[in-house]
């Protein structure tokens, strides 16, 4: 067995526990550019790109996911979160965040919007509190809860976009949560839109955390 499968084995424990290592560390350092921290980062973003061309590749040629990558996982989810991902941290940077504190909120809002988009239609127990997590409740939640901090230590203000990508997410969300008997799922399916769908369903979620740094005013970041 070789190491990425050892890791991607591990994935659900990483998820609740990887993310709290990078806050800690951008709690150390993020108030400067450390050079060799830089060079970490810029090589993780390279990768992301990488793999997210490489997993796009496989998927407009039509080849088993599970050839390419040895994750129980979907092309819909890895493209999705690399793409999310690597936008989050261009507009953090953008705000003049240290690379540091941009690759941070970028892990949590990634991370924990795993959970926000499928809370909604998919609500178990595990969900919030789960046998993987550091400390029993969800880690998902707790980087949610972190991001909020952050944002708000640095100012932040609703506004039209904050205000509008909520509605959208809100909105869909209901839809989702009162589709118990999966009459949406059936009529797309009926109607042959369910591969379009799946695609659909991260970008509300997704949409309402990236326009939360459109309410960082740069002059507020400290």
């Amino acid at each position: 067995m070789s190491i990425i499968e050892i890791l991607c084995g591990d994935y659900f424990i990483l998820r609740q526990r990887v993310p709290y290592v990078i806050y800690f560390l951008y709690l150390k350092y993020g108030g400067s550019d450390n050079p060799m921290i830089g060079r970490i980062i810029d090589t993780l973003l390279t990768f992301t790109v990488l793999i997210s061309v490489y997993t796009s590749l496989g998927f407009l040629f039509g080849m088993p996911f599970s050839g390419l990558v040895p994750l129980s996982w979907t092309y819909y989810g890895i493209i999705h979160w690399c793409v999310f991902f690597y936008i989050f941290y261009q507009l953090a940077m953008r705000k003049g965040m240290t690379s540091l504190k941009s690759f941070t909120l970028a892990v949590l809002a990634t991370v924990g919007c795993g959970w926000l988009y499928e809370v909604s239609y998919f609500h178990p127990g595990s969900m919030f509190i789960s046998r993987y997590a550091l400390f029993y409740i969800n880690g998902q939640i707790v980087y949610l809860l972190l991001l909020g901090h952050e944002l708000r230590k640095m100012g932040l203000k609703a506004n039209r976009w904050i205000w509008s990508t909520l509605f959208l997410f809100l909105a869909f969300s209901t839809c989702l949560f009162i589709d118990r008997p999966g009459f949406w799922r059936v009529v797309i399916d009926t109607l042959g839109f369910y591969e379009g769908l799946v695609w659909v369903y991260r970008i509300p979620a997704s949409l309402f955390l990236l326009s939360l740094l459109s309410g960082i005013d740069r002059g507020e970041m400290s």
